[in-house]
């Protein structure tokens, strides 16, 4: 029997744009979202004035921080930076990610939530399944996470990676037995940077993601304790594009991202989240784990109100 009833799955799909995501048409996100609850947020950074990451992982320079007083967060709306703060509860200027470079990250002091997860509970069974292998490498994620799947979308092309990962994580829901687990998939965000967020390939890689997302969740309720089981998916995004693909600065487009709860099984009613933020994941999968966050971890997100 597992060690907790509460179990959570998060995807992650990296430059997804939600006025996308609602205009090209994705009925398991839209199911999601129908019987669960979501909202969007702006990223509390951006370079404005420097160049835009034209590929993905590509390693922009962060902009010279300059001298003001309080607390101003100077980051590139990159990658790292988004899945640094996905991952830790904090934000680039705690965790230290502020562009894809990685070059001075804090992931000692904040670690991912699957880490802190076992921290708290050490009889938790926790998994991560990336295609961008930069979060692995760079401790993201770190090894204390538990069973990690890493694929390299440059090495073998964004689609094959994320079908690998899609294929190892399903095989996981199914045949193990895990409290917690993250997939990342990086085709939009891959497709985005050659073609923009608009065309019909970025709308393809969407529904393709889409159809992985229904995979992953047919293996839960396929898994026979599923009954037992309370499980809540957690779908979310790094940063968004510009419309002719690119990200790195301060505009809207590039800082909206969204958050999508669902409790399968349950109707939370489509309801509205009143600007949820990417700091708020790491805290809402540690409040369902039985993981109280601790006020000395000093994060800046909380868990959403489901």
């Amino acid at each position: 029997m597992s060690a907790s009833k509460n179990k959570v799955l998060v995807v992650g799909m990296d430059g997804l744009r939600f006025d996308r995501l609602q205009a090209v048409g994705a009925p398991v996100l839209a199911e999601l979202m129908a019987s669960g609850a979501y909202g969007t947020s702006l990223l509390p950074y951006g370079e404005a004035g420097t160049p835009r990451t034209e590929s993905a992982g590509e390693v922009v320079p962060k902009a010279p921080e300059p001298a003001t007083g309080g607390r101003t967060i100077r980051s590139r709306t990159d990658s790292g930076p988004g899945w640094s703060s996905i991952a830790t509860g904090a934000w680039p200027d705690k965790h230290g990610v502020v562009d894809n470079s990685f070059t001075a990250p804090q992931f000692q002091k904040f670690p991912d939530f699957l880490t802190r997860a076992r921290h708290a509970r050490p009889e938790l069974s926790t998994a991560a399944f990336f295609s961008w292998a930069a979060l692995a490498e760079h401790g993201a994620f770190g090894p204390a996470a538990g069973h990690r799947f890493v694929r390299d979308g440059y090495a073998i092309g964004w689609a094959e990676a994320d079908t690998q990962v899609a294929d190892a994580a399903g095989r996981h829901l199914a045949e193990g037995d895990p409290d917690a687990m993250f997939v990342y998939l990086g085709e939009t965000d891959d497709v985005a940077h050659d073609l923009g967020p608009h065309c019909p390939e970025y709308a393809a890689a969407l529904q393709t993601q889409d159809a992985y997302l229904g995979r992953l969740l047919g293996a839960v309720r396929a898994r026979p304790s599923y009954a037992g089981e309370r499980w809540t998916v957690l779908v979310t995004t790094d940063h968004g594009h510009v419309d002719e693909g690119g990200h790195g600065g301060d505009s809207e487009e590039e800082r909206r991202v969204f958050v999508i709860v669902c409790r399968l099984g349950e109707h939370l009613g489509g309801r509205s989240l009143s600007g949820p933020r990417l700091v708020d994941v790491a805290p809402t999968v540690l409040a369902l784990l039985g993981a109280d966050v601790d006020p000395a971890w000093e994060l800046d997100g909380e868990p959403l109100p489901l």
